[in-house]
């Protein structure tokens, strides 16, 4: 393979975190154990994880001229990211997503997108040569959706693998849906996507088989502990999480489609792609924080090697 680039088109928050037994309700007050804040934002940590993995990761973002968004760019550097491509907004502070998590690792999340919101079409034609060069496109919608367009549009032109992370939830049109190869909703994401309620597996794979008619190729809807359902137009398998004591969810889905990116650049079939991101996302919900709970790839090798040997030999 001549080249594994990947550029991440997306959002970078400064998470701030509070550790809580329960999360509170409309009206409620609860009292804290513990508070933190960590470099985040969907797109941050998808590039985060592709770099962590060993694979060259290009991120295309924007940030506030202010501390948090100074902060936010060191870390990516130091997790070597390459940050050509995020810009910085000289009138918009840097995102910030405000986050309670519970002790059973669940969270509940409310974003400031900040600058991410300013992150227009004309940013991504000044990056116009990472697409030229890159392998994969990865993309979420915690930026503008006519941004999020664009950069599929220019995928397509460039003859990119475009995965779309539909997420936070929110309702695509069919012009959209088109330009997209591989789409990796979770449950919630994909009932808002078809505008049903979902009660059953079989009701998830007959929605994910009603989104293919948009030209998709594969649609694999993440289902937390109970893995990941893939569907593509000649089959549909099930491929199993791995069991964890989940600590801090934050950046579970993130840290699986950074995985599932770059396993499908270095030419992983998509069935153990799969695997492998379930078990990224796996390790990291036991760790506390978005960015620093992603695993590196030797930590992963060592827990496939140590704990999953015979499932990754599947």
């Amino acid at each position: 393979m001549d080249n594994i680039e990947i550029a991440v088109v997306g959002s970078i928050n400064m998470d701030l975190v509070i550790k809580t037994k329960t999360i509170p309700k409309p009206g409620e007050t609860v009292i804290g154990e513990s508070f933190y804040r960590a470099p985040g934002g969907k797109g941050a940590n998808q590039a985060v994880t592709i770099s962590k993995l060993g694979g060259p990761s290009y991120f295309i973002g924007k940030v506030g001229s202010d501390p948090f968004g100074e902060e936010l760019i060191n870390n990516l550097v130091r997790e070597r990211v390459q940050v050509k491509y995020l810009y910085r907004d000289e009138t918009t502070p840097t995102g910030t997503a405000l986050i309670i998590v519970d002790e059973n690792g669940e969270n509940s999340i409310v974003v400031a997108p900040g600058a991410n919101m300013k992150l227009e079409k004309e940013d991504i034609e000044k990056s116009r040569d990472i697409f030229s060069k890159a392998k994969i496109l990865l993309t979420q919608l915690e930026i503008p959706i006519e941004t999020v367009k664009y950069s599929l549009e220019l995928a397509r032109s460039f003859n990119m693998l475009s995965i779309l992370n539909p997420a936070p939830a929110r309702n695509l049109t069919q012009e959209i849906l088109s330009l997209v190869d591989i789409l990796t909703p979770n449950e919630s994401e994909l009932r808002t996507l078809i505008g049903v309620d979902l009660t059953s597996e079989e009701e998830i794979i007959q929605s994910a088989k009603g989104l293919l008619n948009y030209g998709i190729n594969a649609v694999i809807v993440t289902l937390g502990a109970k893995g990941a359902i893939c569907v593509e137009r000649d089959s549909v398998f099930q491929v199993p999480a791995i069991k964890v004591n989940a600590v801090d969810t934050t950046a579970a889905g993130d840290a699986f489609n950074g995985t599932l990116a770059l396993k499908l650049a270095e030419g992983i079939p998509l069935k153990k792609a799969i695997l492998y991101a379930n078990i990224v996302a796996g390790i990291t919900v036991t760790r506390k924080g978005a960015q620093p709970s992603i695993p590196t790839r030797e930590e992963v090798e060592e827990y496939i090697s140590k704990e999953r040997i015979s499932l990754w030999g599947r």
